[in-house]
């Protein structure tokens, strides 16, 4: 069994607007969609998916806009069994309580984690992301998507520069991220009993390096970019 996460958390106060970015109605395949939808449909339609978790904001379940889109995600998708949970206040916190909805599920083998708000997901990077998800084994337990960095980075000391890093070994993250149930939850459940659990971390790469567990790479994709701004709503792409 293999299951996505889909992270729809945040308030998108920066995007702007009466609702968050991952609730905007948009034309997608002859439809009005939530753009949550649209980021699941593809996923769905590209990946080995068993179960959808689809992780919200306390107060966005049981509206007319996620009730409809479960709906026609269900129709669409009669094979993927539909959950959900309510989103933490951190990303880490979101993933922690979409985990717990997920673990529920016995047989688990695979999780796929992606933030709501990289809808512009290709053919040519899903395939990536579908064959890596089964290169996932106890001994390459995590996959992550990276980008090369084409600028020059610097490290400071307040505004002064200290140092310029080598930007060949930097890379950039995106999701989806890649876990291998087993592994990773054993790893996890160590250290939860030796009580050296961090309160935050920044995605599930950055959690599952703190656990000891090899994190692994593979091609990310530039047009896999994170809704943010209203600029970076480009409906061409969908």
């Amino acid at each position: 069994m293999n299951a996505l996460l889909l992270l729809l958390g945040g308030a998108g106060e920066r995007f702007g607007g009466k609702e968050p970015k991952q609730f905007l109605e948009l034309d997608y395949e002859g439809e009005r969609v939530p753009l949550f939808e649209i980021a699941a449909r593809k996923l769905l339609s590209a990946l080995s998916i068993h179960i959808l978790v689809l992780v919200f904001p306390k107060n966005a379940h049981n509206t007319s806009v996620v009730d409809a889109a479960i709906d026609r995600l269900s129709a669409a998708f009669p094979d993927c069994a539909m959950q959900h949970a309510g989103s933490g206040a951190s990303r880490f916190a979101s993933f922690l309580n979409g985990l717990a909805v997920a673990e529920r599920v016995k047989g688990l083998k695979r999780l796929v984690v992606h933030d709501a708000n990289r809808p512009y997901l290709t053919a040519d990077f899903l395939s990536r992301v579908e064959a890596h998800l089964g290169y996932l084994s106890p001994d390459l337990p995590a996959f992550i998507p990276v980008l090369p960095v084409v600028d020059s980075v610097v490290r400071l000391d307040g505004k002064n520069v200290v140092s310029y890093e080598n930007r060949e070994e930097l890379k950039r993250v995106q999701t989806p991220q890649l876990l291998h149930y087993e592994a990773f939850s054993t790893a996890h459940a160590a250290a939860m009993g030796r009580g050296h659990m961090a309160f935050d971390y920044t995605d599930e790469g950055s959690f599952c390096l703190s656990l000891g567990l090899t994190v692994g790479s593979f091609a990310g994709d530039a047009q896999n970019t994170k809704i943010t701004f209203p600029a970076d709503l480009d409906v061409s792409k969908l």
